[in-house]
């Protein structure tokens, strides 16, 4: 019974011994543990953080190539598209179908709508259509585009001309002409704006201007002619007379108009 006691008292001795101690070790050592986990959790936090940035992109990656495929396909298929219309504008062009121009000239503009090209095309298709509001809209939109086009702003003058802005078309016509002065169609419409501000004596210098790019031409002579006429310079338009029969002895104004000086 002695020796049963004996055991007893050393079995519990040292259970309490390796449980003080286990207690005294776990004391010790429970701040590096709990240090321990937290760098556990904070590295699976960032692991787990790099791992959904990583997908976060290459899913972007993947939907960006998506997209800059998408916008391939479309843009060759436009290309396509504008090469198929261009070949129509042509051939209507060359068969004259007016209906047909326009229609395409105003889809391709729906495609490319800065499309300087196409734009003066079509203003100068409304102008001989007599559309002038349409081709009004048009040539503003053009000149916005591109400041310095010369015909866009000459056409624009015509316009403004016919809707009896004289001041605004003889402004147009002048940057036309400082802009292109070699063009002797701008100082015709300069003539004719001159004359419908009656500055008559202007207006005959605008037609020798004409005259010097489109020499020995019966109309611009008769023109020059006409307006000698009207501030009663008489010889200098019979002098007109006489160098216009010089260049086509059948034009019967002139013969006219010579019986009659």
């Amino acid at each position: 019974m002695l020796a049963y006691e004996i055991y007893l008292f050393w079995f519990i001795t040292i259970s309490i011994f390796i449980l003080i101690f286990y207690n005294l070790i776990a004391y010790i050592f429970f701040p590096f543990v709990w240090i321990f986990n937290q760098l556990k959790i904070q590295y699976h936090k960032i692991f787990s953080l790099n791992r959904l940035k990583k997908q976060v992109l290459e899913n972007k990656k993947e939907i960006k190539d998506i997209k800059n495929i998408e916008k391939n396909e479309n843009t060759s298929k436009i290309k396509n598209k504008l090469k198929k219309i261009t070949l129509e504008i042509e051939f209507a062009k060359q068969k004259w179908d007016i209906d047909t121009l326009e229609q395409k000239l105003v889809e391709i503009l729906s495609y490319d709508e800065n499309n300087i090209k196409f734009m003066e095309m079509l203003s100068n298709l409304y102008i001989n259509l007599w559309k002038e509001k349409k081709a009004f809209s048009l040539l503003k939109k053009l000149i916005q585009l591109d400041m310095q086009n010369d015909n866009a702003i000459w056409n624009l003058s015509k316009l403004y001309l016919e809707l009896w802005e004289i001041d605004t078309a003889n402004i147009l016509i002048q940057k036309t002409i400082d802009i292109n002065p070699n063009n002797y169609r701008y100082y015709i419409t300069y003539a004719d704006i001159l004359y419908n501000k009656w500055e008559l004596e202007q207006a005959i210098q605008a037609i020798q201007k004409v005259l010097e790019i489109k020499p020995n031409n019966s109309i611009y002579l008769d023109a020059l002619a006409s307006l000698y006429e009207e501030i009663w310079e008489s010889q200098k338009s019979r002098a007109c007379w006489l160098n216009i029969l010089d260049i086509d002895p059948n034009y019967e104004k002139a013969k006219e108009k010579l019986q009659n000086i």
